[in-house]
């Protein structure tokens, strides 16, 4: 059997106002005219009356699903698993090998490192001589 509960668009609410209009089961209610489920208080919208009206002919055309009597008999079904192949891949991309360097290019590379830091060594003195002479000056007057 079918409760109001079941149509959608019924709630415990509306199930108590339809019951206060002698509506207390879905046939009832799928057999109320338009007009009259409309002067119900909740109802007064053609769409929601027209649709709760739908949706209680529906539940009453649906078949309930009956539990078969016999039990359904389970049935394990075992896989075979096949042993996977294991292939060897190549990697796709290579990591390029380091670049050695032959002796010259190190003298190079040691060279060039010695001036940078010959030039770095000037400039920390000649600031040391330029803040000694601003501490002069200051002095002065």
């Amino acid at each position: 059997m079918v409760k109001l509960a079941d149509v959608t668009g019924i709630g415990p609410a509306t199930i108590k106002v339809l019951a206060e209009h002698k509506i207390k089961t879905v046939e009832a209610l799928a057999a109320i005219s338009l007009t009259d489920l409309q002067k119900i208080p909740g109802f007064s919208g053609a769409i929601r009356a027209r649709t709760v009206k739908q949706s209680a002919a529906d539940c009453l055309q649906a078949k309930p699903v009956k539990p078969s009597s016999t039990p359904v008999e389970r049935t394990q079904v075992k896989v075979k698993k096949t042993p996977s192949i294991k292939t060897e891949t190549s990697p796709i991309v290579s990591q390029p090998e380091p670049v050695k360097l032959n002796s010259e290019s190190k003298k190079k590379k040691r060279n060039v490192e010695k001036q940078k830091n010959k030039v770095k060594n000037k400039k920390d003195k000649n600031k040391k001589k330029d803040n000694k002479k601003k501490g002069k000056n200051k002095k002065k007057s």
